[in-house]
């Protein structure tokens, strides 16, 4: 169980190592993670000072900023704690399948005793034969013995690389977690959104039975550009945040299916189900009104308030309608709301 336990350990490590990167907005690089991999460990003080720095500084560590830490602290050497984990996991499956193997082989062991043993009894004559039926008896105990021993070995050891196998499992799909989410509003990404829009347009198109309509709503702040002018950009990424929060109240239920993407800057994007264009156009309606109710405020003058307010543009998916198509009639249908004065909601004409 030699793997078992190193994956442990390569598992810890990276159940500690990835919240880190994810917090920080950094991704899961071999660079990254040995970087984090010594900090956790604490063995490099000098390593954990500068990289606090940074972060205090930056509130994340850049690439060009995260090697220059590896080549004034680590080596090459330190790169393969990365792919040690990948390594264990592998290990730890070929140790399970030769375990299975193994008790496998004691389980045809114990089957062919167990037919030698009826084949035995069947040819005994005589009433008296005891020390035959003695012998045979012996022999399926301790077969039997020796089977349960098997079994309860392999048990074991199943359940070991069980949790850890389902650490490492949870501990990557964080990674890939922070790969798909933008850290600000914790919306899905853009990279996101464009592996899942042509999914969207597939799966409807692919649609036989029921009569649910899927739409594309894009949105963007109005005169974000003034929030950071006037305000500055912390400000401007406050008001990203607190919209963020809003439309994740309205997105956060699963019965439309909804789904909230940052697809650039501050324009967004909504991907959804609904049974009518009303219920569509009411979705979006509540989330503009509750956007409209926000405003934000200039550090060290309150008098000096904003209000925030969003435009919206839906395009409703037509079977066999490709992702580009919905995609730039929503865009046309935002263009559109923000040229008739903004905080408005326009849906695309069909073509």
């Amino acid at each position: 169980m030699n793997h078992v336990v190193s994956l442990a350990h390569s598992a810890q490590c990276l159940k500690k190592a990835v919240p880190m990167m994810v917090k920080y907005r950094m991704p899961v690089t071999p660079i990254n993670y040995a970087i984090w991999y010594c900090y956790i460990q604490g063995n490099k003080p000098s390593l954990n000072a500068e990289l606090d720095q940074i972060i205090s500084q930056q509130q994340t560590c850049t690439q060009n900023k995260a090697q220059e830490i590896f080549d004034k602290h680590l080596n090459k050497e330190d790169l393969t704690l990365f792919q040690e984990a990948s390594k264990k996991f592998h290990a730890t499956i070929e140790e399970v399948q030769k375990d299975i193997s193994i008790t496998l082989n004691h389980s045809k062991s114990f089957t062919t005793t167990l037919i030698d043993s009826q084949n035995e009894l069947n040819t005994l004559t005589e009433v008296n034969s005891f020390n035959e039926v003695l012998g045979c008896v012996e022999r399926l105990t301790d077969e039997s013995i020796a089977m349960q021993d098997y079994v309860r070995e392999f048990q074991t050891k199943l359940a070991l690389a069980y949790n850890e196998i389902k650490d490492l499992k949870e501990a990557l799909n964080l990674s890939k977690e922070a790969a798909e989410t933008d850290p600000l509003t914790g919306f899905y990404n853009r990279g996101k959104f464009d592996a899942d829009i042509t999914n969207f347009c597939n799966e409807y198109s692919l649609r036989t039975q029921g009569t649910s309509l899927a739409v594309l709503i894009m949105f963007d702040i109005d005169h974000f550009k003034r929030f950071n002018d006037d305000f500055g950009h912390q400000k401007g990424d406050e008001v990203l945040k607190l919209v963020a929060e809003k439309v994740i109240q309205h997105t956060k239920n699963t019965i439309n299916m909804a789904k909230a993407y940052r697809y650039g800057g501050e324009e967004f994007c909504i991907t959804a189900y609904f049974d009518t264009i009303n219920d569509i156009m009411a979705f979006a309606n509540r989330i503009r009104l509750d956007i409209a109710k926000l405003a934000v405020r200039k550090k060290h003058d309150t008098n000096a308030k904003r209000a925030i307010s969003a435009s919206f543009g839906l395009s409703i998916l037509r079977p066999f309608t490709n992702s580009a198509v919905l995609i730039e009639r929503a865009d046309r249908a935002l263009y559109i709301a923000k040229t008739h004065g903004r905080n408005r909601i326009e849906i695309a004409p069909d073509i």
